[in-house]
């Protein structure tokens, strides 16, 4: 190790790339998550090479040691890498960190919990479909953030139109709005943005026939986001019954043949049947619990958002770590540029590490002529993967208040994507935040919640990827990793410095054209697979169907169950048929790129 001290030494004198990694969810080990985002880099490179299509090799790739910049008597670790391209030129150097936060919340959960914390956020809603209008603005506005998207309007009346609607939204909650319209709903707000534009008439039409398309909408959402969430808790529900079910069943029979007691009558008609069921209702069971625990127990903990509750200091602790990384990463002179990279519930956790390292600029550096504490604009991408950004803020973060000034008071300190470091004076985007999602990934989605409350000049670059064949949930969710398409893009941001917008020349009478450096929206086309999830939204609702039977004609029980088998067997036989080439763009990996990469590039 003493080897790797003078190598870092001698490499602090040079500018490098800083890579700071938010792993997810789950039981994690320290250093494995960050390693296979290298070695997705470094497979993506080595397949390349093999193909004949060389775009050069990572070399040299090994763990260092660094005094922390944050905590004097304590080291921080990295691991680096030199990219080199080939062409002779110097090698670009970057650092990989990783913000290691697994440990903080383990142990913290309980299965029984979870579940009920889970259960009573399955009528959020219907609760925001009564709120006013008014209500819940960072939920309306990522409805409109997402007809933007998805209509992408080249006409510029038309962007306009959309931009000033979200500013004048952001009015409606002005003080002389709400003492205008006190109550808040959707036709005060109409009769709003038609005073707010009566000297344009034309104009004002426009955007009443925008207004009531984005209500529309919202409901449209809210009205799917019901029924989902009421099929994942009759799911939940179903699985847990059954397993009552399961383990009484086991019970009693262990008991009987302890004390032989004839079976007769009480095992059912059909013998097989009740074996399958009790073994699939058992193993449903350990699913259950091993997700309610190391999965959403995870979330649990850090969507506790009320400084009141004891698991919130867990959260706090996890932000703590996160700014720490960032801190020691940015404050270094050497790094030149830096990419925050996240999976799954790790990129919220950057998100808010973003959010509150610029708070903390602001508080100590008022004086915008003074240099900020934390140099976050060497930021230049952020990328997200998997991201439930946009769930955890429909479901945890979005609040009520039936106060004004607390509502202004909580988004102007919270921040968003049209604020520091994402933002550089409200109207010049800074920060390019690509997010890969998968509508086959439950957990991740696109993001349209961050948007900020004064137009979408800058928003999240969503592209959409189809990273396996079968909508497999719980593989999807990870197989970001492995699809070239996704690494490609990876590998260009970190090593290329693609996609940036402040590389950006300007237009002559133009601001510059940030939309030409978007990634998105889709590498594959959305709602390709929506038959095969479809066919497993009906499965729990034929389970339940299943249980109602059993209670009322036992003896008729699988027949009331029956229908259930047939969308089940569908989804097994297209996840076997499916299994032999489970990733569509798959990445081989890279064999024994240590010593070889290491000899060429002495050699080169």
């Amino acid at each position: 190790m003493e080897d790797d001290n003078k190598a870092a030494e001698a490499e602090s004198g040079n500018r490098y790339v800083g890579v700071i990694y938010f792993h997810g969810m789950g039981s994690q080990r320290r250093y494995e998550e960050v390693s296979r985002l290298i070695e997705s880099v470094d497979g993506y490179l080595a397949a390349k090479k093999a193909a004949g299509e060389s775009r050069g090799f990572l070399g040299d790739i090994k763990p260092r040691l660094e005094p922390s910049r944050v905590t004097a008597g304590k080291n921080a670790t990295y691991i680096g890498a030199d990219y080199v391209d080939g062409s002779g030129a110097k090698p670009v150097k970057v650092r990989f960190h990783e913000v290691y936060w697994a440990p903080i919340m383990a142990g913290q959960r309980s299965a029984l919990g979870v579940f009920k914390w889970i259960l009573k956020r399955a009528v959020r809603p219907f609760g925001t479909l009564r709120a006013p209008w008014r209500e819940r603005q960072r939920l309306r506005r990522a409805t409109l953030a997402e007809m933007f998207e998805r209509e992408a309007p080249e006409d510029p009346v038309r962007v306009e139109d959309y931009d000033k609607l979200a500013r004048l939204y952001d009015s409606f909650e002005g003080l002389q709005a709400i003492r205008d319209y006190p109550e808040g709903h959707f036709d005060q707000f109409v009769d709003f943005v038609e005073k707010s534009r009566a000297r344009d008439p034309e104009r004002a039409g426009r955007m009443v026939t925008l207004a009531k398309d984005w209500f529309s909408r919202y409901r449209q959402t809210e009205l799917r986001n019901a029924f989902v969430v009421g099929t994942m808790a009759l799911g939940i529900a179903v699985v847990a019954v059954a397993a009552i079910w399961a383990a009484t069943f086991v019970i009693g029979l262990l008991g009987r043949l302890a004390a032989g007691t004839s079976l007769a009558g009480f095992l059912p008609e059909n013998t097989l049947m009740g074996a399958l069921s009790v073994a699939l209702a058992g193993a449903s069971a350990v699913g259950l619990k091993s997700f309610l625990t190391d999965y959403m127990g995870d979330v649990e903990a850090w969507a506790t958002y009320e400084e009141t509750d004891e698991k919130h200091e867990l959260r706090a602790k996890v932000i703590a770590r996160g700014i720490d990384t960032l801190t020691h990463v940015l404050t270094d002179p050497s790094c030149k540029r830096a990419v925050v990279v996240a999976h799954s519930l790790g990129t919220t956790i950057a998100h808010d590490c973003l959010l509150v390292l610029a708070r903390n600029n602001r508080a100590s550096h008022s004086d915008e002529s003074k240099a900020p504490a934390v140099p976050l604009l060497k930021i230049e991408h952020f990328v997200t993967m998997g991201s439930p950004i946009d769930k955890i803020e429909y479901f945890f973060e979005s609040y009520t208040s039936s106060f004004h000034r607390y509502r202004r008071v909580v988004e102007n300190l919270r921040g968003d994507i049209d604020t520091m470091p994402f933002c550089k004076n409200r109207n010049h985007p800074h920060v390019h935040w690509i997010n890969f999602w998968d509508d086959a990934d439950i957990i991740g989605g696109p993001l349209h919640s961050p948007a900020g409350r004064h137009g979408f000049t800058q928003r999240v670059d969503n592209v959409h990827v189809a990273s396996l064949g079968f909508p497999n949930p719980g593989a999807s969710h990870s197989a970001y990793f492995f699809d070239n398409a996704v690494v490609e893009n990876l590998f260009e941001v970190i090593c290329k410095r693609a996609y940036s917008f402040p590389t950006l020349p300007p237009r002559v009478g133009k601001g510059r054209d940030f939309a030409s450096q978007f990634v998105g929206p889709a590498i594959d086309a959305p709602g390709k697979r929506l038959i095969w999830q479809g066919m497993a939204l009906t499965v729990p609702w034929f389970g339940a169907l299943g249980l109602l039977g059993y209670w009322i004609a036992p003896a008729a029980s699988y027949w009331w169950a029956a229908p259930a088998g047939v969308p089940l067997a569908v989804l097994f036989a297209g996840f076997l048929v499916n299994k032999r080439q489970p990733q569509r763009r798959p990445i081989s990996p890279s064999v024994g790129s240590d010593d070889t990469d290491a000899s060429e590039m002495a050699t080169t």
